[in-house]
């Protein structure tokens, strides 16, 4: 029999087993209320008894009631139960009642029906804050969605929608996915919540224990997945340590080798010594294991050896050649690792040469060189071919040089014999730990361009690649200094001919832009106030900056790289917004060409992308909502009107109608139908309180709303299907729905503060001007030749 206890003021959840109403004999692992005064599991008598005591502050006396006041879980009889009350409401003491009381009847369908009822019967309960009681509600919440991943969905877009205030969602969602039954679509969660919820390696390492605790062998790897996703900090330490403190010897080389390939990099011998001995207990090869490492750069080899060496000897019962004073480089000395500062004071001695030193720290028993005692022998270095050679004496004495990110670099820079950088690498003020942090180094790259710090700059793209020159380091560096270059708040501080230069010398070089760099650029033009701004409130600037958004989009989507189509979103309404439906109907006809099966993307550039090859893809991307918008551009004000033109205004019929026909857009007839409506009340509804938009439109429209009927009836042709609600089209238009007496208020406050923040607006000139600048910026034949002269007016 299942059970379930209870506290007398507070509910305790864990690790608990409830029998569903199915099968009584089977136990669930994820909901657990527990006196805190007792250890074994009391009776279900005893719970119902608890909850009846805890049940009487709220006139439950009888379990018959008790279930009817739990029994939320469907909207019939709303207004019967205490939590349709808004005075229990938000009472979650009673909530948790309820929920223990429905989890002891129904199990899992109890927890979900809970969760329906204080979302869907009235006020929605918000679980966030630091309340420990609604934490652990959520957490109940979690668990049953971990065996349910639909539910578990509906859960995570109510947190994303509503905006839960909740500092863990992303790994509490996670962390629940890598938990349950099918671990692999946790990276489906992790991509919707996004990078915005991310906090870094905590969140990281908090799903990675949830992954330990799955008891499905594909945890790990869903694992691995989200980790491929997210960018996040070394981690090698606390994972590795985890999996062997678990006895867990195989997925800790599994990790141990995804993590090497990732550059996530030992920093310590000490993370080493547990696969050692495990090779060594074994008997298996070292060399297979050391040679990844070493192609990384980590030099722990000398130590590695010998750690083996001495683990074989015990199995074997021969002595190590460590122990073997004729054998041993250090005379019979145990090999220690002296203090970094020691040793670098020692290389710094001028009494003594280089050779000397480390000559004598040897036969103490010196086995590893730290990132202080390496800056310091390359500081005493006068030419590139001493330094190459003490990093050769270094090797020959089996003395490493550890896994820190500055002798990596530096080793490597001196391979590549360019002694500038290597000076540039010693001779600077940064604490080598600095040369750690990737995230960091990016902000300095950006600090370093603003000030045209050449040198540091170089240096700079130097650690990013890990002192590598090769080809893929020449296209990263590229890729971070174009990201440089508009990683800043000041549209004017960025030079936006050295971008397209920029753009245009990856293009030809056939280099894609790093998808991180196309995300600034998209996200930081986009968020241009000139953009957004209409076109009959910005100012005559030099730069058509919604033309060079468009431009620089369209070369790094043909450069190679996959330019997501939500970015293109900013751009329909940058061109809607500023009235340019011209441009706008020509980059939709274009961005539906590319993305389509047999698309531009795969007979023009020969690029197979993963957005494209479905009519689903481009139905999602050009939804209801971005069918209402288009409406609505369609009936704003343009620069220089004088009147509202109602052929201009259904001009989204012939949009709409090519979508639908040549790409396989669903249209839904009675979404259009709908919002035209709503757009004619904008026009002619009287007592409508309207923005300026809608104001500048009601105040130039001289065409009757018979007119606008009639052209709908001929350059629409989706008729409704069945029939509609209402018997006067025209009559419908001229109603609306009256607001509460507070949100007309509000409304008010709102028009009048932004009435009296608002500058005086212009008389509008005589001339008719013309409704873009001259050109299209989204023809073909300027498609992949486009240049800084293109985009200026």
């Amino acid at each position: 029999m299942s059970s379930l206890s209870i506290t007398s003021n507070q509910v305790h959840y864990t690790d608990l087993d409830i029998a569903s109403s199915s099968s009584r004999g089977r136990r669930d692992d994820y909901f657990l209320a527990t006196f805190s005064d007792s250890t074994r599991l009391p009776s279900d008598e005893t719970q119902w008894e608890s909850l009846l005591d805890r049940g009487l502050a709220y006139g439950i006396k009888t379990k018959e009631r008790l279930c009817q006041e739990a029994d939320v879980g469907d909207m019939s009889h709303i207004g019967n139960r205490l939590t349709d009350d808004p005075r229990y409401r938000h009472d979650i003491d009673l909530w948790e009642i309820l929920l223990i009381a429905q989890a002891l009847r129904n199990g899992h369908e109890g927890i979900k029906a809970i969760w329906r009822g204080m979302k869907f019967r009235g006020e929605a309960v918000r679980l966030e804050g630091d309340d420990p009681r609604v934490d652990a509600l959520w957490g109940t919440f979690l668990s049953a969605g971990a065996e349910d991943h639909q539910f578990l969905w509906s859960i995570c877009k109510e947190a994303k929608l509503l905006v839960y205030k909740r500092p863990r969602l992303f790994a509490e969602i996670v962390g629940a996915a890598l938990e349950g039954r099918n671990p692999l679509e946790a990276s489906q969660f992790a991509s919707f919540i996004g990078e915005k919820h991310y906090r870094g390696r905590e969140d990281m390492l908090a799903i990675f224990s949830a992954a330990c605790q799955s008891r499905n062998p594909d945890a790990l790897k869903a694992f691995c997945r989200i980790y491929d996703m997210i960018p996040t900090d070394r981690i090698y330490a606390e994972i590795t340590s985890a999996l062997w403190e678990q006895d867990r010897s195989a997925d800790a080389f599994m990790m141990h080798s995804f993590l090497i390939l990732r550059r996530d990099l030992p920093r310590r011998f000490e993370l080493l010594e547990p696969f050692v001995n495990y090779l060594a207990l074994h008997n298996e090869s070292l060399d297979k294991f050391l040679s990844p490492l070493y192609t990384a750069g980590v030099s722990f080899e000398a130590q590695a050896r010998r750690l083996w060496s001495i683990g074989r000897s015990r199995v074997s019962g021969v002595p190590a050649d460590s122990l073997n004073i004729v054998a041993s480089k250090t005379m019979g000395a145990n090999p220690s690792k002296l203090s970094d500062h020691f040793v670098a004071r020692a290389f710094a001695t001028r009494a003594f040469s280089f050779d000397f030193a480390v000559q004598s720290l040897r036969m103490i028993g010196l086995i590893e060189v730290g990132p202080l005692a390496v800056r310091q022998l390359a500081t005493s270095s006068p030419d590139l071919e001493t330094l190459q050679s003490r990093f050769h004496k270094l090797r020959e004495l089996e003395i490493d040089t550890g896994g820190s990110v500055f002798v990596r670099v530096l080793k490597n820079v001196c391979d590549a014999g360019h002694w500038e950088m290597a000076q540039a690498l010693v001779d600077n003020d940064l604490h080598h730990e600095v040369f750690e942090d990737p995230g960091l180094q990016k902000r300095l790259l950006t600090q370093y361009y603003r000030k045209q710090d050449w040198r540091q700059l170089n240096r700079t793209l130097a650690v990013l690649n890990d002192g590598h020159f090769d080809e893929a380091a020449r296209r990263r560096s590229a890729s971070l200094v174009l990201r440089a270059m508009v990683s800043t708040s000041h549209w004017r501080a960025v030079d936006w001919g050295a971008v397209m230069n920029g753009i245009t010398a990856l293009q030809e070089h056939g280099w894609r832009i790093a998808p991180g760099s196309s995300r600034a650029i998209a996200a930081f033009l986009a968020c241009h106030p000139s953009i957004q701004q209409p076109t009959h409130a910005r100012k005559e600037e030099d730069v058509d900056h919604t033309a060079l958004l468009i431009g620089i989009m369209q070369t790094i989507l043909a450069s190679g790289t996959d330019v997501q189509l939500k970015y293109w979103r900013r751009a329909y309404r940058a061109l809607g917004r500023q009235g340019r439906l011209v441009e706008l109907e020509s980059l939709l006809y274009w961005i539906a060409e590319w993305f389509k099966a047999e698309g531009l993307n795969e007979n023009v550039r020969n690029v197979p992308f993963r957005s494209s090859g479905s009519s689903s893809v481009l139905s999602a991307h050009f939804d209801d909502h971005f069918q209402k918008s288009l409406m609505s551009w369609c009936f704003r004000p343009r620069k220089g009107m004088r009147k509202v033109s109602p052929e201009r205004c259904l001009r989204w019929t012939r949009i709409l109608k090519r979508l639908r026909d040549a790409y396989g857009v669903e249209v839904k007839e009675y979404v259009v139908r709908w919002e035209f409506i709503r757009r004619l009340r904008r026009l002619f509804a009287p007592g409508m309180q309207l923005k300026r938009p809608g104001t500048l439109m009601r105040a130039r429209n001289v065409v009757s709303i018979t007119r606008f009927w009639a052209l709908y009836d001929k350059m629409w042709d989706m008729k409704p299907a069945s029939r509609v609600k209402y018997d006067d089209r025209i009559k419908i238009c001229l109603c609306h729905r009256k607001l509460s007496p507070l949100k007309r208020r509000h409304l008010l406050n709102l028009l009048e503060r932004s009435r009296a923040a608002r500058t005086p607006t212009l008389p509008l000139p005589d001339e008719h001007r013309p409704n873009s600048a001259p050109g299209d910026i989204v023809v073909y034949r300027d498609l992949f030749n486009a240049s800084w002269e293109d985009y200026r007016t």
